[in-house]
């Protein structure tokens, strides 16, 4: 799995991020462009440590397993979980400028790259090391970009 803290992932992702157009449609899920860039802007402050977030409900598995998972398994295509605060539609946020919304997630992923401490635990599997945040980071922004087809 690709880690968010290596340059050249970091690197792939704003390139990506830069092919997205205000016109991107999800190939599946219910959030639109601006607000999938808005939910892994949002992503990101997590580890940084900026949102404290809280989980949906408990997940039915154990710990070291979904981490396995987390780490290591590109998320399905169906609807998954995700921490209340940065659930767009449940929350009604509609964010109407893409160009903000695009620089936003660019920043904020330079911003995660740069940090040098990183939270040390993740509200659903417990101890978090900085290459776990880096892995988990990729793979949600990697999930989401595939969802708007770049």
């Amino acid at each position: 799995m690709k880690n968010l803290l290596e340059e050249s992932a970091k690197a792939e992702l704003l390139g990506r991020i830069d092919r997205l157009k205000a016109e991107s449609k999800a190939v599946w899920g219910t959030m639109n462009v601006n607000q999938g860039l808005r939910h892994m802007n949002m992503a990101l402050d997590i580890p940084i440590g900026l949102l404290d977030p809280t989980p949906a409900r408990q997940v039915k598995m154990p710990k070291w397993l979904l981490k396995y998972f987390l780490l290591n398994v590109k998320p399905p295509r169906a609807k998954a979980e995700t921490f209340r605060e940065i659930n767009m539609v449940a929350n009604g946020i509609k964010p109407t400028d893409f160009a903000a919304e695009q620089a936003g997630l660019k920043d904020k992923i330079i911003q995660f790259f740069n940090t040098a401490t990183l939270v040390p635990e993740n509200k659903l599997v417990g101890k978090f090391s900085r290459t776990d945040w880096g892995k988990l980071c990729y793979n949600h922004t990697d999930h989401h970009l595939r969802q708007f087809g770049v």
